[in-house]
This record gives C-alpha cells, structure tokens and sequence, in this order.
C-alpha cells in the first residue's frame, strides 16, 4: 500500500510540476510575443526612420536600426546584444542598459536623418534590464530590432517557478513522510504479529515484542501486549509451580506407600491368595507409575528453570542416538518394526543424560505406536548452521486439531488412551529442546507422525 500511494502520489506531483510549468511558461511567452508582434504590426508600415524612432522612443522599449552593412541608423542601443537566449522560435532575449537618445551613427537608406530626442554622446542611463525581442528585415535589407522591458514579468515568471518548485518539493516531502510513517506502522505491526506467531508455534511465553519507541499508539499497544504476556506467564508459572508443589511433597509419601506394598504383595499369605496378590501387585504398578509421573513433573520442572547448563558438554550426537536405537533394538525385533537411519556425523554442546532421555521418549513413543511389522526412519543432518533431527513412523498419527497440543502437559490423544502412560514424554522432549536452544514441530506424514527437532 505504501508503494501505491508512493506511486500515485508520485505520479501527482509529475503532473503538476508539467502543467504548472507549461502554462506559466506559456502565459509568459505568450504576453511577450503578443506586445513585440503588435509594436511590429505597425512600424513594419511605415518606411520614414524619424517616424518609426518617434513611435518607439517610449519608456520600456529598446529599439535599433541597422543598415545591410550593420551601422546604425538610429536607436537607443549601440549594437546588437552580443550575449542572448531563445525565449520562443523568433524571440530573443537579453539583459542590457538603453542609450539616452536615438542618434544616428550613420544615415539612413534613404539619406535623410532621423529625428528623435538628442543627446550629447551615447552614454548609457538607468539600470540593466532584462529585454525580450525581435528582428524585422525591411525589403531594403535593414533591420530593425524592437525590444520590450520584460523584468518585473520575469520576476514574477521566476517567483511562479519557485513557488512551483516549493510546492512540488512540499509534496515529495509529504510523499516521503507518509512512506515513513506507513513503513513504520507496517514494521511494527509485523513485529507484533511475528512476535504473536512465534509465541503460539512455540508456547515460549518469554518472549517479548520489541519496543523501538514509545510515542506511537502501535509502541503504546505493544507494551500492554508485553505486560499481558508477564501477567500470563507468571499465571502459568504459578499453576506449574503448584503441580510441582504437588509432586515434590507428594513424591515421599508415594514412596513409602510403594514399598509398604511391596512388602506387603511379598508377604506368604498374600501370596498364597491368588485374588489378594493380583489386588496388591495392581496397586503397586498404580504407584510406580504415579511415582514416574511425578518424578517426569520434576524433571521438567528443573529443565524448564534453567539448572541443566552446568552439564552441558561437546558430544557426538550421531553416537548417543545409536546407544538410543541399542536400547529399544529388542522391543523393535520383538514387534518385526524395520528401522531405517541416515545420520550423519554431527557434534553438539549439550547435556548427554537429557538428550539421551528426550531421543529415548521419542524412539518409545514410535515404537509404541507403530504396528507389527511397521517401520521407523530416523534422519540426522547438518544444514548450515541448524542440526536438523527428523523421527517418522507409520503409526496412526495425530488428529491435525491436536497437533499442536501434544508437547502438553498430561495431554493424551483419544487414541493413546488405552496404553500405559502419563502424557508427559513429549512435555519433556520439549523442554530438553528448549534447553538446548533447539524447536521441535510435529506434523502427520504419508503414513504416520513426523517429529522433526532443529538445533540452532
């Protein structure tokens, strides 16, 4: 839109600077011409020299007769103007003081002298003006240049330029300034939306939209933005904290419970009693894997706060994904899931026990969803500076109205409902990534779902 109007304004100010310099040039030619050609209308007539010189001796006027061989014959000009310009095809035009008087330096075609006003010499009067101007040649060849006064014309001819070009170059001037503006509300409206966008395809509430000024309403809405956002995300942090409240101060008492269960399931009379025994081993796997969904809550927790750094170190990322595939090798012999790998050679800064346990979560969440006989790919690669990590499967996928909601605490597609688990292995892959400067988006492939992770 800035460019339309660039170009439509633009092509405005063409137009009118065109016009406005045609018509006031044309009036201008247009006067003069219409004042030199009526002034030759008459004298051209008239053959007598005193005659013509009594008709021209005016104030304003500028005249001169020539002989064939170029001597004067009367006028208050000593010679043709040796410095002139075109105004029009036929008119010239001059700057140059008059005489005082139209005496002859030499005699006419006819041998009679001109009368006219006399002078003592041919001394020069007044100021230097600006003279427009044209030449009649008699039919007895001499010539006769007849000039009107035209300075106050071309002042005011001048002026009307300027004002021209003053209000031609207020219109570029308001041209640049609209683009400007226009610029800079579509720049920071972008940098509101990309900012928003990012926000929703990561779920990273730290973000922040960039404030490059605070005079503008768009700066002004930015920053209520930016104080929603620290509102909602200390709200968020305030529900995850309490989850972790939860699972830290229950996590001991889980753990008692587990192992008086435990010792109770090993007990001879419970397990002399078929019915008792399945009873207490089904509140010991309830347990355990209460146990395992609150020490995933803490995990995450203690990733999301940023305390994993100090492990981090140079590791060779092709070869802890081969110690991930060794480790579910016989569930995925057990199920005949054919694994297909292209890894590259690829190091990266990070913590080995996190990222073997976020590649851990996404290998079982594949193996687990993938049927007998299915396959997996796995692909490895450096492209420019991102490390790129692509897991696909041909399981059932995802809904695509739930793609975005997987890397959810708790969350379990309908699907997934009737297999073990507490919907926080993604949770945790996302928070490794997260760790580790990386993004990971899910998407459904031809067959099943595609995670992909980028390290940057």
């Amino acid at each position: 839109m800035a460019i339309l109007f660039l170009l439509l304004c633009g092509t405005a100010v063409i137009i009118l600077g065109y016009f406005s310099y045609y018509f006031s040039r044309g009036h201008f030619v247009q006067r003069t011409e219409a004042i030199i050609d009526t002034e030759l209308s008459y004298v051209s007539q008239w053959q007598d020299p005193a005659r013509i010189a009594r008709a021209l001796d005016r104030p304003g006027r500028v005249y001169l007769l020539l002989s064939p061989d170029e001597k004067k014959i009367f006028g208050n000009l000593d010679k043709l103007p040796e410095t002139v310009s075109l105004l029009a095809e036929g008119t010239l035009t001059f700057s140059t003081k008059p005489v005082s008087g139209s005496n002859s330096s030499g005699s006419n075609s006819s041998g009679a002298a001109p009368s006219g006003p006399k002078s003592s010499g041919s001394g020069s009067f007044g100021t230097e003006k600006d003279y427009a101007a044209k030449i009649y040649t008699y039919p007895n060849k001499n010539r006769l240049l007849i000039g009107i006064d035209i300075t106050s014309v071309t002042s005011d001819y001048k002026l009307m330029q300027w004002l021209s070009f003053l209000s031609i170059g207020f219109m570029v001037l308001v041209i640049i300034t609209s683009y400007l503006i226009s610029r800079f509300v579509v720049s920071n409206t972008n940098r509101i939306a990309v900012t928003a966008k990012q926000i929703i395809e990561t779920g990273d509430l730290s973000q922040r939209i960039e404030l490059t000024s605070r005079w503008d309403d768009l700066s002004y809405m930015a920053g209520i933005i930016n104080d929603l956002l620290d509102r909602i995300q200390l709200l968020m942090r305030g529900i995850r904290q309490v989850s972790d409240n939860i699972a830290h101060d229950l996590r001991t008492p889980l753990t008692r419970l587990h192992h008086n269960l435990e010792d109770l399931r090993s007990q001879d009379h419970i397990i002399q009693n078929p019915q008792a025994y399945e009873t207490v081993d089904k509140l010991v796997n309830e347990t355990d894997q209460m146990q395992r969904t609150f020490n995933a809550l803490l995990r995450i927790s203690r990733i999301e706060s940023g305390k994993q750094h100090s492990a981090f170190e140079p590791l060779e990322l092709t070869e802890l994904l081969q110690d991930v595939i060794e480790l579910y090798e016989p569930l995925m012999e057990e199920k005949s899931i054919t694994l297909k790998q292209d890894l590259e050679t690829v190091a990266l800064q990070g913590d080995r026990n996190l990222l073997f346990q976020a590649f851990g979560n996404l290998m079982d969440n594949a193996v687990k969803f993938t049927p007998a006989k299915g396959w997996i790919n796995l692909s490895l690669r450096k492209q420019g500076a991102e490390v790129i990590f692509i897991i696909e499967d041909n399981g059932p996928g995802v809904p695509p109205s739930d793609l975005g909601k997987i890397f959810d605490r708790f969350y379990r597609a309908e699907s997934s409902r009737h297999t073990p688990g507490s919907g926080l292995g993604l949770s945790l892959v996302g928070a490794v990534t997260d760790l580790h400067n990386g993004h990971i988006s899910a998407e459904n492939g031809e067959k099943g779902l595609r995670l992909t992770i980028r390290f940057s």
